[in-house]
């Protein structure tokens, strides 16, 4: 059962480069979604955005990666 954790979790990790980058990305979309003079619309995407690449920066894990590979 180990071995099956340790497959997957290596499909999904991301390297420190990959993580920098998705805080940046997650900290420009939330700040675009404060300040910017949007709709609420264009405001809640770009705060599912920043939620998606900020929590996925924190974890270390990304979902999409593992569907994309599908």
């Amino acid at each position: 059962m180990n071995e099956i954790v340790n497959e997957l979790r290596k499909d999904l990790e991301m390297g420190d480069v990959e993580q920098k980058i998705r805080y940046a990305v997650g900290s420009a979309a939330a700040g675009a979604a404060i300040f910017a003079p949007l709709s609420y619309k264009w405001k809640g995407v770009l705060a599912a955005v920043a939620a998606d690449a900020i929590l996925t920066a924190i974890y270390g894990i990304s979902p999409w990666r593992k569907l994309i590979r599908a």
